[in-house]
């Protein structure tokens, strides 16, 4: 993957700022999913966006809003319908003071278990 990003051109730096800008000093897009921790650990590249949830003033886990993909373009795949103005908003503003390569937006929301049993039956 970290190849495919840096031959698509992504400006890590300017992603991580937008997501810090956008949906908070804490939100990071610099995340991955590692198997054998069985947590979020910190990544080079954008691969999860990702704000932390709090006990008490500290940080116990991130959830997660969506995931950067570069398998058709370079994506933001978002998993959270309350997010979707803010990341409108950060896709905008990542095209607008980019020159390579763009930012698309594609909605994968995940509902609730019975909002999925209803579509399902």
């Amino acid at each position: 993957m970290a190849k495919l990003q840096k031959a698509a051109g992504v400006d890590v730096p300017l992603v991580e700022s937008l997501v810090k800008t956008h949906f908070g000093p804490e939100a990071t897009a610099q995340l991955s999913w590692s198997i054998t921790r069985g947590r979020y650990v910190r990544s080079d590249l954008p691969q999860r966006l990702a704000v932390p949830q709090k006990l008490f003033g500290v940080r116990v886990w991130w959830r997660p809003i969506g995931e950067f993909s570069d398998n058709i373009g370079f994506r933001l795949e978002l998993w959270r319908p309350e997010c979707l103005p803010r990341a409108e908003a950060l896709v905008a503003d990542y095209n607008a003071k980019t020159q390579g390569t763009k930012l698309e937006l594609a909605h994968c929301f995940m509902g609730s278990r019975a909002a999925r049993r209803a579509a399902v039956a």
